[in-house]
C-alpha cells in the first residue's frame, strides 16, 4: 500500500497548494487599498486591518481539498485493511451455511434461528466519512488551520504597519509593503506580505532595507556572500530572488562604491521585492501542501484502523502502530531518526518522542510545526485479526 499512498500524496499535493494560493489571491484581490491608505494616514491600525478583509471564507476551496484528501486516503486504507484481513484469516468453508438476513415474516411469526460463523465471516471495510469521530477530526483540524492562517496574517500586518511607522514611511509605501503592487503589464496584484509566514515577511523586509540602504556591503547580501578567503559562496544570498534583477543590483553596487547615488528607485525596489515575495509565497504553498497532505493521510489511516477494529469487533489492543523515518539522514530531525521502527500498541496510545512530545502517529497535529513541517516520516498500522482467539 505504500506505493499507492505515495501516488495519492503526489496527486493531492498540487491541488492543495493551488487551493492555498487561490485563497491568498482572493484575499489580495479583496483588499480595499484606498481605505487601507486612509486608515494608515489616520494611524488607525484597526481600520487598516479591516481594510485587508482577511476573510476565512476565502479558504473554502482549501478546506474542501483537505476533506477530499482525507476521504480518499481513508478509502485506500480501508481497502488495504480488507485485503489484509482476508489474507490473515482462513477462508470460510463454502460448505458452511451462507449467512443471509432472514426473510421478512408476519409480525407474529417466530424468526428462524440465524446461523453464524466463527470470526464473523468475511468483512469488507469501507471508510465512513459520516462517522462522527471522523467528521469531527477533519473538520476541527481544517478549521484550526484556517483560523491559524487568518490570525497569522492579521498579526503580521500589524507588525509591518508598526515597523513602517517606526521607519517614518508614508501611508502609500506601507500599503504597498502589505498589499503589493499592480503589475502595469499583467494588471494583477503581486508582492506584498499577504500569505507569507512571519519569517518570510522578515526576508522581504530585509531585502527591501538592504536595497534601499545605499550601502554596497548590505546590498551585496541580496546576491550572496564571500567566504573568509574572498571566494564567492554559491547558493547564498536570497536564493528565491528573481535573478533577472541581478544585473541592476550589481550596477547599483558599483555606482555606490564609486561615490555615485543609488540608481535603484523605490518603485524599482518594490518591483524586485514583489517578485521575491511571490516566489516565497509559491514555496510556502508547496511546503504547506506537502506537510498537510501527509498529515491528512496519516489522520485518515488512523481513523480507518479505528473503524475497522470496531467493525471487526476487536479491541484497541489488537492494533500495533509503527513509526518509520523516511527522507534520508541529511538534514533529518534527530528525534525522528530515534523513532525509526518504534512501536506502540493501541489506537489511543501515543508515541513518546525524545523531547517528550506525544503523538498518535507521524504528522499528528499535536506535534506542531516542530515535528510536522516538511516531515516525510510515515506510520504503519498492523491489526492482529485473530486477537484473543487463542488465549
Amino acid at each position: 500500500m505504500n506505493d499507492e499512498l505515495a501516488a495519492l500524496i503526489a496527486s493531492l499535493e498540487p491541488a492543495l497548494a493551488f487551493a492555498f494560493l487561490r485563497a491568498i489571491g482572493l484575499i489580495r484581490d479583496g483588499i480595499n487599498v484606498r481605505a487601507l491608505e486612509q486608515a494608515l494616514a489616520a494611524r488607525d491600525i484597526d481600520a487598516a486591518i479591516q481594510a485587508l478583509d482577511v476573510d476565512p471564507a476565502a479558504f473554502n476551496r482549501y478546506v474542501m481539498e483537505k476533506q477530499s484528501g482525507f476521504v480518499q486516503a481513508g478509502e485506500l486504507a480501508s481497502a488495504a485493511l480488507t485485503k489484509d484481513r482476508a489474507k490473515s484469516l482462513p477462508k470460510r468453508d463454502t460448505s458452511d451455511p451462507v449467512l443471509r438476513s432472514p426473510p421478512l415474516q408476519p409480525p407474529d411469526t417466530p424468526l428462524p434461528p440465524v446461523l453464524t460463523a466463527p470470526g464473523g465471516g468475511e468483512i469488507e471495510f469501507r471508510f465512513d466519512m459520516t462517522n462522527p469521530a471522523a467528521e469531527a477530526r477533519i473538520r476541527t483540524e481544517a478549521a484550526a488551520r484556517v483560523e491559524g492562517y487568518v490570525e497569522e496574517q492579521v498579526a503580521t500586518a500589524r507588525r509591518v504597519i508598526a515597523d513602517g511607522f517606526a521607519r517614518g514611511d508614508g501611508p502609500q509605501n506601507i500599503a504597498t509593503d502589505i498589499a503589493g503592487r499592480i503589475n502595469p503589464i499583467s494588471k494583477r496584484r503581486e508582492g506584498g506580505i499577504v500569505g507569507l509566514s512571519d519569517p518570510q515577511v522578515g526576508y522581504v523586509q530585509s531585502m527591501r532595507e538592504r536595497l534601499l540602504s545605499g550601502d554596497p556591503d548590505e546590498m551585496i547580501k541580496v546576491l550572496g556572500r564571500f567566504d573568509k578567503d574572498g571566494k564567492w559562496v554559491e547558493g547564498t544570498g536570497m536564493t528565491l530572488r528573481d535573478r533577472r534583477f541581478d544585473r541592476s543590483i550589481k550596477k547599483a553596487i558599483r555606482d555606490l562604491a564609486a561615490g555615485k547615488p543609488n540608481p535603484l528607485t523605490r518603485s524599482r525596489i518594490d518591483e524586485m521585492t514583489a517578485k521575491y515575495s511571490d516566489r516565497l509565497l509559491a514555496r510556502r504553498a508547496e511546503d504547506i501542501a506537502r506537510t498537510e497532505t501527509a498529515q491528512g493521510v496519516e489522520m485518515a489511516r488512523a481513523e480507518a484502523a479505528r473503524q475497522a477494529l470496531a467493525k471487526a469487533g476487536l479491541p484497541s489492543d489488537a492494533l500495533v502502530k509503527t513509526w518509520y523515518h523516511a527522507g534520508g539522514v541529511d538534514h533529518a530531525r534527530e528525534q525522528h531518526l530515534a523513532m525509526h521502527e518504534k512501536t506502540v500498541t493501541g489506537t489511543d496510545t501515543h508515541f513518546i518522542l525524545p523531547d517528550g512530545t506525544l503523538m498518535l502517529h507521524p504528522h499528528d497535529p499535536a506535534g506542531g510545526a516542530k515535528h510536522n513541517a516538511n516531515c516525510r516520516c510515515r506510520g504503519d498500522n498492523e491489526i492482529d485479526w485473530a486477537f484473543g482467539l487463542f488465549g
